[in-house]
C-alpha cells in the first residue's frame, strides 16, 4: 500500500499516458490482491454463536430458568482476530442477561409473559462496521438500583442528572455490580469490565438500551477488520493524524468568532445542537504557526459527539494499522499508527477517549 501511494504521487502529474496507464494497472492489481488477502481473514460469525448454546443450557439449568436462545445473521463475516477476541465478552454478556435480565418462570407468568425467556444474538453489517446485538425480553435494567450503586461506589454524584444511556454504561465500570450476593455467576463486578476493555481494544463501541418490563439490548459496534481501516487524514501543525472514518459525521469550518474564543465555553452550534470541541493544537502542544482557516471534524461514538479542531483536512486514506509499543500503553489519545506513502508516520486518534475528554470539558464549562 505504501509503494502504491508513492507510485501514485510520482506519476500523477506525468505527461506520459503510458506511464499513467501502467500506474493505474499496478494500483488496480495491488487493490485486488489486498482485497483477496483480506478476504482470507474473514470468517462467518456463526461458528462463534454456536458455542453459546451449551453456555445458555448450563446457565438456565443452574439458575432454574427456562431460556430459549435465538440467533440471526450467522453468515455475517468478521475478521478472524476479532472473532477470537469476542468469546469472553459475549459469555459475560449472556451470563449477565440470563442472571440479571430474565425473570424466573413464575415471575414472568405473573407479568403476562411466556414462561420461557428469550435471549437473542444477532449480527449484521452496517457500513464499515459489524453490529452484534444481545437482546433479552426480561425485566429490563433497574435504573434506581444502578444509580444507587453508582453513587455508593463514587462513580456518580448524588442528584446528578444524566441520560439513561450514560447511566446504563456505568455497569461497565470495574467493580460495579448490582447483584445482592456474590455467586458463581455474578456479583464480583469483573465481567462487564472485561467486556468494555476488550471492545475498546478492538476499536469498537458499546450501546446500551433498556425498557422496564420489556428487556434490555446491548449493541457491540465493531470494525470489520483490525488490519486495515478507512480513515480521514488531517494535519495539525506539521504533524499528520488519522481519524477512523467510521466515527466521522461531518466536517465544518470553524468560524472566526468561535476561533477567537480562547476562554469560556467551547461549543459549536450544529443545527441547533451544541457540540463541544477540542483544539488538537492545544492538546498536542503544537508550537508551529496555526492556519488562518481551521476546520472542525465532528466525530461520534454512540450518542456522544465532539468536534476536533484541525489545521487542514487532507482527505480519505486507507490505513494499515500498526500497534503502539508497550512503552506507550498509557497513551490513551492514540490507538495505533500507520506509515504514509512518503514514509512518514501518522498516529491514529482514539476517538472514544477524545470524546470522553470532550465530555469532561463540557461538564466543567457548564458547571462554571
Amino acid at each position: 500500500m505504501i509503494a502504491q501511494s508513492r507510485l501514485r504521487q510520482l506519476t500523477q502529474g506525468s505527461p506520459d499516458p503510458t506511464l499513467r496507464s501502467v500506474s493505474e494497472d499496478i494500483e488496480r492489481l495491488s487493490s485486488e490482491l489486498r482485497a483477496a488477502t483480506m478476504g482470507i481473514r474473514m470468517v462467518p460469525i456463526g461458528q462463534l454463536f454456536s458455542r453459546f448454546r451449551r453456555v445458555v443450557h448450563d446457565l438456565s439449568r443452574d439458575l432454574g430458568k427456562d431460556v430459549r436462545l435465538v440467533t440471526a445473521g450467522e453468515e455475517t463475516e468478521l475478521d478472524k482476530t476479532v472473532i477470537e477476541s469476542l468469546n469472553d465478552p459475549l459469555v459475560h454478556l449472556i451470563r449477565n442477561a440470563i442472571d440479571h435480565g430474565l425473570e424466573p418462570a413464575d415471575e414472568r407468568m405473573a407479568a403476562g409473559k411466556a414462561r420461557t425467556g428469550t435471549l437473542s444474538l444477532e449480527a449484521r453489517h452496517a457500513g464499515a462496521q459489524v453490529l452484534i446485538v444481545i437482546r433479552d425480553d426480561g425485566r429490563g435494567m433497574n435504573r434506581e438500583r444502578i444509580r444507587a450503586k453508582a453513587v455508593e461506589a463514587g462513580f456518580l454524584a448524588e442528584g446528578a442528572d444524566i441520560p439513561d444511556s450514560e447511566l446504563f454504561s456505568l455497569i461497565f465500570r470495574p467493580g460495579f455490580s448490582t447483584a445482592a450476593a456474590i455467586t458463581s455467576v455474578s456479583g464480583r463486578g469483573v465481567g462487564m469490565d472485561v467486556v468494555k476493555r476488550t471492545i475498546d481494544g478492538l476499536h469498537g463501541f458499546i450501546d446500551v438500551a433498556s425498557t422496564p418490563g420489556q428487556g434490555s439490548q446491548i449493541t457491540l459496534r465493531l470494525p470489520l477488520t483490525l488490519a486495515i481501516i478507512d480513515g480521514l487524514l488531517v494535519r495539525v501543525g506539521r504533524g499528520r493524524y488519522v481519524i477512523p472514518l467510521s466515527t466521522v459525521e461531518e466536517c465544518v469550518e470553524l468560524s472566526e468568532a468561535d476561533n477567537l474564543r480562547s476562554t469560556g465555553r467551547s461549543f459549536l452550534n450544529i443545527r441547533d445542537d451544541l457540540v463541544p470541541f477540542l483544539r488538537l493544537r492545544d492538546l498536542f502542544q503544537v508550537t508551529a504557526p496555526a492556519d488562518p482557516y481551521p476546520k472542525v471534524v465532528i466525530v461520534a461514538a454512540g450518542d456522544r459527539r465532539v468536534g476536533l479542531v484541525v489545521d487542514q483536512i487532507i482527505g480519505d486514506h486507507q490505513t494499515v494499522i500498526k500497534s503502539l509499543s508497550k512503552l506507550h500503553a498509557d497513551v490513551t489519545t492514540f490507538s495505533g499508527a500507520t506509515i504514509l506513502g512518503d514514509g512518514a508516520v501518522a498516529l491514529i486518534l482514539d476517538v472514544v477517549n477524545l470524546i470522553a475528554a470532550g465530555r469532561r470539558q463540557e461538564i466543567r464549562q457548564i458547571a462554571s
